[in-house]
């Protein structure tokens, strides 16, 4: 399903090749103080050391920030850990252009009323809090640091307070992780939300950096058109006197009938089927996904997923919402919108999934994330970084769309997507960049960027 791109990428998105990037990204701090359940700080064999950007690394990005349109302040730490934040935000609003918005997410627990003013007098206009639960108790306690609704409205309301009594806008968000242990609650979120004046909820399913989080997981990595092909063949089997499901049993039992031998003739028509439409196909998981999404549990999330878009546009919220399956065609709005991450090491990373070295659990396998980096913002200018060759071609591989759809495969998880026995060189189809198997790409993960 993937397109190919006949005219360079530079026709279609060129905001990737202008002479800076046209958003930022920037890890202040790896520091925290919590120690979240799902938080990729605290994965095996995670790099991420304590950390914090120098103010003097920050403002070599000056030349940059004059042509920024959107800065993030934030990465895999909290914040407002860092002791020069307002100074940062100040020093990038001066720089950057009156339209341009800068903002973090946060998960709160540390501001104070003069905090909160310093910031807002800096020029930060966008504060993203976590919610991920309006009860504690549903998720054996805190996830992102908010242990009480209390606790979490004080957050708030000290930061509206803070921009009344300057005079400025600013823009409230809330966050929240879908997961089989919250997503019952996301309607009771957003209208509490609503309440202490939160303008948008940004909503993303939850990426397991411990094997114990992947049953948490709500995303159906097929996408709608493997969904359709499986079900029309579904309903054909069923003309035919077959069950799909029958399939896996007949493949590991030994001997030969007159039934096997039918179904595994239709499995063949099927993948033929869909390999003329060049539809990636995991029949293992589409199986799986087909009983799941039988079950009371899956209706419900779709009821919750039809009730929460309803009241937020009732109550005046803007909600994103990340799809329920993956999108037909792989998709990089990072690179696409010309987004360029700074680790807290001053490392130039092209986007979230390439910024750190760690395991993460993908498709019920583990795999083993390298970092790609670019240069380092200590020692090059970030045009410089930005321009050079090789992360303009890196853009450009990404751009052209080329590579497979990794978690729709039937061989996944291949060598080449785990990472154990070599560095990633290229993927199946001979593209060097590891984009095939990325779960933004595919739509299920949403970040403030």
């Amino acid at each position: 399903m993937l397109k190919r791109i006949a005219d360079s990428p530079l026709k279609f998105f060129p905001a990737a090749f202008r002479n800076y990037p046209a958003r930022l990204q920037v890890e202040v701090t790896t520091r925290c103080n919590m120690n979240c359940s799902m938080c990729v700080k605290y994965a095996p064999e995670s790099d991420i050391s304590e950390l914090d950007l120098s103010i003097e690394d920050f403002k070599k990005l000056g030349p940059a920030l004059e042509h920024c349109e959107k800065l993030v302040l934030n990465g895999i730490g909290e914040p407002l850990l860092h002791p020069d934040l307002a100074a940062i935000a100040s020093f990038a609003r001066e720089h950057m252009t009156k339209q341009g918005s800068i903002g973090f997410q946060t998960n709160g627990l540390l501001f104070t009323e003069q905090r909160a003013r310093e910031l807002v007098e800096s020029g930060v206009d966008t504060f993203c809090v976590s919610v991920d639960s309006l009860d504690s108790s549903a998720t054996e306690g805190e996830l992102h640091g908010q242990s009480s609704t209390d606790r979490l409205a004080h957050t708030f309301s000290l930061l509206n307070q803070a921009a009344q009594e300057i005079g400025k806008k600013i823009r409230l968000g809330a966050e929240f992780v879908l997961m089989a242990d919250t997503y019952k609650q996301l309607p009771d979120v957003i209208r509490w939300a609503a309440g202490q004046g939160v303008e948008f909820i940004l909503c993303s399913h939850v990426l397991a950096y411990h094997k114990s989080m992947q049953e948490q997981s709500l995303f159906n990595p097929n996408t709608p058109a493997a969904v359709e092909l499986f079900d029309k063949w579904k309903n054909i089997a069923c003309e035919r006197g077959q069950d799909l499901q029958n399939y896996f049993g007949f493949v590991w039992t030994p001997g030969r009938s007159m039934k096997r031998e039918q179904l595994f003739d239709l499995i063949r028509e099927m993948r033929a089927e869909a390999e003329s439409r060049d539809v990636w196909i995991n029949l293992r998981r589409l199986a799986d996904w087909d009983l799941r999404s039988q079950a009371e549990e899956y209706r419900e999330l779709k009821e919750i997923y039809s009730r929460s878009e309803e009241l937020a546009a009732e109550l005046g919220v803007e909600l994103r919402l990340p799809p329920l399956m993956a999108e037909n065609e792989l998709r990089c709005s990072f690179i696409e919108d010309g987004a360029a991450f700074i680790t807290s090491k001053g490392e130039v990373s092209p986007c979230p999934f390439l910024w750190h070295s760690c395991t993460c659990y993908l498709d019920g396998s583990e795999k083993l994330l390298r970092q790609k980096k670019f240069g380092n913002i200590a020692e090059s200018g970030m045009g410089e970084i930005w321009k050079s060759e090789p992360y303009e071609a890196f853009r450009v591989e990404v751009l052209e769309y080329e590579y497979p759809y990794c978690s729709n495969c039937p061989m996944v998880p291949c060598d080449d997507i785990i990472g154990r026995s070599n560095e990633f060189e290229y993927d199946c189809l001979g593209v060097e960049v590891p984009c095939g198997h990325c779960p933004w790409a595919m739509g299920g993960l949403k970040c403030l960027m």
